[in-house]
């Protein structure tokens, strides 16, 4: 045969070519009995070659030996005939030796491996831990909830003490109380008594305005007086005016539609009592600033005197206005 590689002459039963080691592409039936292969590549060689048609190494002489192979003796054990194959001792059995390999599940039923129903549901143990859990999950959610230790942690009101001087009131606001709340001092559920506690708050406010207005006649306007005592008025008479504000805002709230009335008339006497302080603190603001208050006393009176009518219109309707009347 000639290779067509580099055209040398090759036996006929080479599959590679000896000079160039090319693949002869030669297709041929080879018994697996007399098959050989090589011991470096382990390539498939003819019987009777001389060397590896692969790879060119030299093979073993066939009168030699095979080495001998290593085995391992472990000792199995003896499962026996499970009657689902021959016995391997059996004359007419001429299946090869086949490992049996058996399971270890017994193949009994429930009441063979002493299981029951009750291995498919929960233990009781597991229900009582499951149960405990749950009733302190809850618990412990609703406790955080409702603070029953802490009842105003749950409050939304203000009750943190604010400055109002700038707002209408003097002084601190400890904490803010609705009219049907019953706070300290107030007195009153009901919106009719809430108004008749602001109408008898308007006549001690009128009271107080009148003995301010009397003070200005007397030590606003005297040259005896002191800058500290003419001081001492004007913020009197704010104070008063901050009160009488307060008051307006008070009564205008108590509006609930059936008492709107009542409300507007009050409301009316406590602006006319506004007016009055504000011009009693324009007076006593001259009072201050003047170094004679006896040579300045026509201004310094002129600014109450424009509010004489407010004071009439008061002493009028407050009688006849009385919410006890309506």
């Amino acid at each position: 045969m000639i290779c067509p590689s580099c055209g040398a002459n090759v036996p006929g039963d080479s599959l590679t070519c000896p000079v160039c080691r090319s693949p002869l592409d030669v297709t041929r039936k080879i018994s697996l009995v007399d098959a050989r292969w090589c011991p470096h590549c382990g390539a498939l060689a003819a019987p009777g070659a001389a060397e590896c048609p692969k790879c060119g190494m030299p093979l073993e002489d066939e009168k030699r030996p095979a080495p001998e192979r290593r085995t391992r003796d472990l000792d199995l054990p003896d499962i026996g005939h499970t009657g689902i194959m021959p016995a391997l001792d059996d004359p007419d059995n001429d299946l090869p030796p086949i490992t049996q390999i058996e399971s270890a599940i017994p193949s009994e039923g429930e009441e063979a491996l002493g299981s029951g129903r009750a291995d498919r549901m929960p233990r009781m143990r597991a229900l009582s831990l499951a149960g405990v859990l749950a009733v302190l999950v809850v618990g412990g959610a609703a406790l955080l909830i409702t603070h029953p230790w802490d009842p105003s942690a749950t409050r939304i009101s203000a009750t943190t003490p604010a400055d109002t001087s700038m707002q209408g009131f003097p002084g601190f606001v400890e904490s803010l109380v609705g009219q049907d709340g019953g706070g300290s001092g107030e007195g009153y559920t009901t919106a009719s008594e809430a108004l008749e506690d602001a109408y008898e708050s308007l006549g001690d406010l009128s009271s107080r305005i009148d003995q301010n207005e009397d003070l200005l006649r007397s030590t606003g306007v005297s040259s005896d007086s002191t800058r500290e005592q003419r001081e001492e008025g004007l913020e009197t008479a704010k104070s008063i005016s901050l009160e009488v504000s307060n008051l307006i805002t008070e009564v205008t709230s108590l509006d609930d539609g059936s008492n709107s009335e009542v409300v507007d008339r009050l409301a009316t006497l406590g602006n006319w009592l506004r007016n009055r302080c504000d011009a009693l603190t324009s007076a006593w603001g001259l009072s201050v600033s003047s170094e004679d208050p006896a040579a300045d006393s026509d201004d310094i009176l002129a600014e109450v005197g424009a509010s004489q009518d407010y004071r009439r219109r008061f002493g009028q309707s407050y009688g006849q206005w009385d919410p006890a009347g309506e």
